[in-house]
């Protein structure tokens, strides 16, 4: 039942002084009985104060309103960051009330609208970039930070590495790594249409890829497939992922140790949060469909290498080296007058094979004309005589010829 305001109060209390009964003014009215009692009970209303406001409802998250504000306005409005971080802090109430507190604060966004699809286990994995800033270093260097992300399509299972720079070279390099993670490759693998992958993509025309990513997806037997072009929502299994980084494992790391740590860090994050979380599409932990999707795909040995450098064939000479662009690279001495393949890498360093296996790891020389690594100890050979060999079985002896022994005083007398 409502509570009857102070003007309604007053004339119930007015009707009692003039005389109606309590009944009267309950079948006029329509009031309880007992509310009607406690009216007249409690005297004049134009005597009585008004009643204490009630107290102001108090909630377990009060103490971090605060914090939470400045983290929002900061950038953070991950809720799943700001109740991990508040946890921390001391905070004892549920992960909701954080949610609610945030949902006002956060800016409005109109949703762009978009046709899902999903593809089977193993079939499709979807990669990019992202610009993370930039990465200052103590001795005063200051190198872009980028971020390559790769989401295979089924399990929604990530790798991710930080990086200094876009290059194809590194593109591959971060590529095997990701093959190397997951221990097999994809059947095809979608991107937007860079550089170090796409020469041209005309809106109503054939894709012409680089021709050295193409040998890359040859030689690792997936399929390059590249996006529409200005349809970045074709590949937004990886285009959500990085955002994912940005809102929920950007905002935990405060310090960094050099690209190398931060690695590390993603890493974990990548285990203990990302892949072991309820993805929002599929109602499932990406953890527990990664296996289907790796036994679905192309089985991928460690050792397996694109070799994408500059490929020069060499003859060791004696000395156990190779001579090669100014310089003199050790080989060993087992390899004297076979023909080695030095390769260039992107590092600048070279790397010296037979067929598939590598024999040795050079940095790029500092200077001209560098010897450059050590053959190793020179192999001892067996002692070879010129001429035919004497087998001692049958051979003949000869003696030396008798001399005349005569006394030293026979001279003397001959010398006189």
């Amino acid at each position: 039942m409502r509570q009857l305001g102070r003007d309604e109060r007053l004339a119930i209390y007015d009707d009692l002084q003039r005389g109606k009964s309590i009944s009267h003014i309950h079948r006029e009215t329509g009031h309880d009985r007992q509310t009607v009692r406690d009216i007249r009970d409690a005297g004049d209303p134009r005597q009585q104060t008004s009643p204490p406001p009630s107290p102001v409802r108090t909630s377990l998250l009060d103490p971090y309103h605060q914090y939470i504000r400045e983290r929002v306005q900061a950038g953070c409005v991950n809720t799943a960051v700001l109740f991990d971080e508040i946890r921390q802090m001391g905070y004892v109430g549920g992960r909701s009330t954080v949610k609610n507190f945030v949902q006002p604060l956060r800016p409005t966004l109109l949703p762009e609208p978009v046709q899902r699809f999903e593809t089977a286990p193993g079939r499709q994995a979807q990669c990019d970039w992202a610009s993370f800033g930039r990465l200052a270093y103590p001795d005063g260097t200051v190198r872009p930070l980028w971020i390559f992300i790769l989401t295979l399509g089924y399990s929604r299972c990530l790798y991710i590495e930080f990086v200094h720079d876009t290059r194809q070279d590194t593109l591959f390099t971060c590529l095997e790594h990701a093959f190397e993670a997951f221990g097999s490759v994809p059947t095809e693998i979608l991107s937007d249409n860079m550089t170090p992958m796409v020469i041209a993509h005309p809106v109503d025309g054939p894709v012409q890829w680089h021709p050295r990513f193409a040998a890359f997806a040859a030689f690792h037997g997936f399929t390059p497939k590249a996006a529409r072009p200005y349809r970045g929502q074709t590949k937004g299994k990886v285009e959500r992922p990085i955002r994912y980084v940005r809102d929920n494992f950007w905002p935990r790391v405060h310090r960094i140790d050099g690209v190398a740590d931060l690695n590390r860090q993603v890493a974990t994050w990548v285990l203990t949060v990302a892949d072991v979380r309820i993805h929002g599409t599929t109602h499932q932990r990406p953890m527990d469909r990664r296996a289907a999707d790796i036994a679905a795909g192309t089985v991928w040995p460690s050792s397996r290498r694109f070799w994408y450098g500059e490929e020069i064939v060499r003859r060791v000479y004696n000395d156990g080296y190779v001579r090669w662009d100014g310089h003199s690279w050790a080989v060993g001495y087992d390899w004297i007058g076979q023909d080695i393949i030095l390769q260039r890498q992107p590092t600048g360093g070279v790397v010296i094979r037979v067929g598939d296996r590598v024999l040795h790891h050079y940095p790029a020389p500092t200077h001209s004309h560098d010897l450059i690594g050590t053959p190793g100890p020179i192999p001892v050979l067996p002692r070879t005589r010129t001429g035919p060999a004497v087998s001692s079985r049958g051979a003949h002896h000869v003696s030396a010829p008798e001399v005349e022994q005569r006394s030293l005083a026979t001279y003397e007398e001959v010398s006189q």
